[in-house]
């Protein structure tokens, strides 16, 4: 019998503030408009000086592990270009965190597409029969690479 991958739950967390192109693009000397008609984005989430892609990964994790009414996770993936540090990887703090060390965990880094590039991985496992159950995390932080204020066009502190 062939095994296959199916969705059990999700979870998301998001940083609280909220800045419109409006606020960025005279740093970044575009306009609302520019900005939009190429990516299509009206506003983004900033996180607050000190959160981590752990931070915002670990409740995504937390939230969707409730959702899948489970806390049984024989690998955790997290798909992001914004890892806390190179090595260690993000993956296995947030395995850590959520109580699910110690599962298998390792960091997928390709950009946009990561999250899909992740799903197609933890099908994989589970197809191969290496894990049950796959906790799949997109997370991000790159707001710390925008300018650090309307006024400095210089990118922020990355240093988290």
């Amino acid at each position: 019998m062939s095994r296959v991958a199916v969705l059990q739950g999700l979870g998301t967390a998001v940083p609280a503030r909220v800045v419109a192109n409006a606020e960025l693009a005279p740093a970044l000397g575009v306009s609302d408009e520019w900005i939009r008609r190429r990516t299509g984005i009206a506003q983004r989430r900033i996180v607050d000086p000190g959160t981590t892609t752990a931070d915002l990964a670990t409740t995504a994790g937390r939230n969707a592990l409730k959702s899948a009414q489970t806390d049984a996770v024989d690998a955790v993936v997290v798909a992001t270009t914004t890892p806390d540090r190179l090595s260690p990887a993000t993956a296995p703090e947030v395995a850590w965190r959520v109580g699910v060390a110690p599962a298998a965990a390792f960091d997928l880094a390709a950009v946009c597409s990561g999250f899909v590039y992740g799903l197609a991985t933890c099908a994989g496992l589970i197809a191969a029969g290496i894990a049950e159950r796959v906790l799949l995390i997109g997370a991000e932080t790159n707001s710390y690479f925008l300018p650090a204020d309307p006024g400095d066009p210089r990118p922020g502190d990355p240093v988290r």
